[in-house]
């Protein structure tokens, strides 16, 4: 017998210092969705700004309907708000439309979405100034048969081969004599 566990994320009010409603923008989504006959899914879309989103300028959840903004694209792209936020409802649209089916992020059922919502052309992903987030490597690790070494900001939690060695050697697939040991933990 296997269990299986699931575990339910809390939900995260959309108002609050983090998430911040805007109803103007929740209006505009709602009322393209009716236009495209989606009247389910105009009555639950909802767009929120994310104040902790980063680098990412908006995403889109489904079957919540919710659309989160980045706060940031105000600053540094004021012209590329309604852009961003057709690109998430066009998501949206996407899987409204696929029902159960699965599809691709950003395949041919998105790119349709695209066209009618009038962002024919869109693409996947952005090239805005949204500033980054660096992450100090405090982790080495190395093959212990041909040296070769990378630094990582988390510790690796599976165990993992040296690719070029295992594919070298091993025809390609896992072998114990090419894990990758820790070599040294940077200090803190």
């Amino acid at each position: 017998m296997q269990l299986e566990f699931i575990f339910r994320r809390k939900k995260v009010p959309v108002s609050g210092a983090v998430h911040r409603r805007d109803d103007a923008k929740t209006t505009e989504c709602a009322e393209a969705l009716i236009g495209l006959g989606l009247d389910a899914l105009a009555k639950k879309v909802v767009v929120v700004w994310n104040a902790r989103m980063r680098t990412t300028a908006g995403r889109a959840f489904w079957p919540e309907g919710k659309i989160e903004l980045n706060p940031k694209l105000m600053d540094v792209a004021p012209g590329e708000v309604r852009g961003t936020l057709l690109h998430e409802l066009a998501h949206l649209v996407a899987y409204a439309r696929a029902g159960r089916r699965r599809i691709a992020a950003h395949g041919a059922e998105w790119r349709q979405a695209c066209v009618d919502l009038g962002i024919a052309g869109e693409r996947a992903t952005h090239s805005l100034p949204l500033p980054g987030r660096t992450m100090r490597k405090k982790w080495r690790y190395a093959c212990p048969a041909c040296g070769d070494g990378f630094d990582r900001a988390r510790k690796m939690k599976r165990a993992a081969a040296c690719f070029t060695c295992c594919k070298e050697h091993h025809g390609g697939n896992y072998h114990a004599r090419f894990r990758l040991v820790e070599t040294k933990r940077a200090e803190d």
